[in-house]
């Protein structure tokens, strides 16, 4: 494979996806809006296509090509239901009519989900592949939908949908508020219930989408990601301190001032015209009491292990915003 479009390219994890096709031979070519930040993509040389994946007529020349396509773009906070779905609904079903329209040879297609549109975990057990979804939140009913319309499309193209809890790693900032917060010899949690989480790298989730685009056992599947262990809630927050070298004390946060800080927040924010990370929405995310998830089949069917274990992951994360004084 030797072009691939990334779309949601200048984003978080699409800019992990670039770095990772450029270290491995393969071209990429970026899907990217006047407005986005090219910082830490520019050194790998990519191609830049002005285009959005709500705007079809961008996307079926930004399409015409490829040997493969990744699918990052999409929002994780909005200020309504309806910007959820233009994004990461109608903007999945712009790219796929592009593809059929322009590449239906493409080689492979590469569908970012999220643990959100599969729901928590029950009673502790992992979700896996093919169980009931139940998303509890707007941004996991959008990516539910969006999954469902890469998986209607498995007929008619190589497409396989590559679901990951959790992600972190440099150039992120949901997570930066935890390791500001530890900084400040802060670990905030909401209650006193113990919540358990799936991570993943995120450069482990780059490395996971090449070997989706390079494996032919991979077209037509679904794959969970996650770095091979649940991790408690005070794990997180104690291997933030340790890479900050601080011992942060653990704040237990009332669940009824969660949820009027939540509603401020949001409110807020709808003020000013931008979305925020944490909403009475999202709220519904948070208060779940596990998001665990288990990649055995991408082991067994692709055999991929992550290279990154959660300390080695917060350390490096930690160092990058430290180099470029996020902290």
């Amino acid at each position: 494979m030797k072009t691939v479009l990334v779309t949601g390219a200048s984003g978080f994890v699409g800019g992990h996806v670039v770095e990772a096709l450029a270290r491995n031979g393969i071209r990429p070519r970026c899907l990217v809006r006047q407005s986005s930040r090219l910082d830490f993509i520019r050194e790998w040389s990519p191609e830049f296509v002005s285009g959005d994946i709500t705007s079809p007529a961008s996307l079926e020349s930004a399409v015409e090509g490829m040997d493969g396509v990744v699918h990052c773009a999409g929002v994780t906070r909005a200020l309504s239901v309806k910007d959820y779905w233009r994004f990461n609904v109608d903007g999945c079903s712009n790219l796929y009519r592009a593809c059929l329209a322009k590449n239906p040879a493409v080689r492979r297609i590469v569908h970012i989900g999220s643990l959100a549109a599969l729901g928590p975990s029950a009673a502790g057990i992992p979700v896996q592949e093919g169980q009931e979804r139940h998303p509890v939140s707007n941004y996991g009913s959008s990516k539910l939908a969006g999954q469902r319309i890469a998986e209607a499309h498995m007929d008619r193209l190589p497409v396989v949908i590559l679901i990951p809890p959790a992600v972190y790693g440099p150039f992120d900032r949901a997570f930066l508020g935890l390791f500001t917060c530890a900084k400040r010899g802060l670990a905030p949690a909401i209650g006193r219930e113990e919540r358990w989480v799936s991570l993943i790298y995120a450069k482990d989730l780059a490395r996971a989408v090449l070997a989706c685009l390079e494996s032919e056992k991979a077209a037509g599947k679904e794959y969970l990601l996650e770095d091979g262990h649940p991790h408690a809630w005070r794990e997180v927050t104690a291997a933030i301190g340790q890479s900050m070298h601080t011992s942060p004390v653990r704040v237990r946060i009332p669940l009824m001032l969660a949820k009027l800080a939540a509603t401020v927040i949001g409110c807020a924010a709808r003020c000013k015209g931008k979305p925020t990370f944490f909403d009475r929405d999202r709220l519904k995310d948070f208060l779940q009491p596990s998001w665990t998830c288990s990649s055995a089949r991408l082991r067994t069917e692709l055999g991929f292990a992550p290279k990154y274990n959660l300390a080695q992951g917060i350390a490096e994360t930690c160092r990058w915003y430290t180099e470029h004084n996020w902290l």
